[in-house]
């Protein structure tokens, strides 16, 4: 890659909820072109071949006037952004001092499956990612970030149980569960989130949707062991 130059480390690229690049607090408008570009490189962990990068964003053209097309994108994108945007002939990256939100939170969910700390509210508050495009190449990487999103989630709802942090449990199993409303093991998570609040009203709610919700959408029952736990609790308030 060429050189780099000296670019601020104040720039910033949000992906999740909208797309907004901002250089400081002040929000850098690009184009159409330019905004699925900086897109698509950052889904890709910021580096591309430019072969990759023309057949994905123009798959409807022909190869040599895709290419047209991304050459001309990458001019016009750096002549506003500068290096910003590194190229060379075979690929395209990212400044490394740009910071990018999907990235920012791709490391919290990695942490939650080990022992680092996790910032639980950046997780359970952060945006789909660029959900008003329906490329096929952003429609696979949303569904990466959905997945990856949903499992730290529940991992933070289990580990913030055993922690007797019941609240913090049941915001991080319910942003899992509204993600993923027919992942048995986030329900599970967050109904013994519920119990360890004593909460067993709002455990047995969400097990009563849960089940409501695979009936009548997939045709299934739910779980026996939660179908004998429902009916001891009946017994008991007898």
């Amino acid at each position: 890659m060429p050189g780099i130059c000296a670019t601020p480390a104040e720039w910033h690229l949000r992906l999740l909820g909208r797309f907004a690049l901002y250089r400081g607090t002040t929000e850098i408008p690009l184009g159409a072109g330019g905004r699925r570009l900086l897109s698509y490189v950052a889904v890709n962990d910021g580096s591309v071949g430019r072969e990759c990068a023309a057949a994905a964003l123009w798959p409807a053209v022909p190869p040599s006037r895709a290419g047209g097309n991304l050459r001309g994108v990458v001019h016009r994108t750096r002549r506003l952004i500068g290096d910003l945007v590194l190229a060379d002939r075979s690929h395209l990256a990212l400044h490394p001092d740009l910071t990018v939100d999907l990235w920012e939170c791709t490391a919290l969910a990695h942490a939650a499956a080990g022992t680092s700390l996790t910032d639980d509210h950046r997780l359970v508050t952060a945006g789909d990612l660029l959900p008003d495009q329906q490329d096929d190449w952003i429609i696979m990487a949303r569904e990466r970030f959905l997945l990856l999103r949903v499992r730290a989630l529940e991992l933070i709802c289990r580990r913030r149980t055993r922690e007797r942090r019941p609240a913090e449990a049941v915001a991080a199993g319910v942003a899992a569960v509204r993600l993923d409303p027919f992942r048995e093991s986030v329900h599970r998570a967050l109904i013994a989130a519920h119990l360890c609040d004593d909460d067993i009203a709002a455990a047995l709610r969400l097990y009563r949707c849960f089940r409501a919700r695979m009936s009548e959408e997939l045709d299934l029952r739910a779980p026996s062991d939660l179908e004998a736990w429902e009916s001891s609790l009946k017994v008991t308030r007898r």
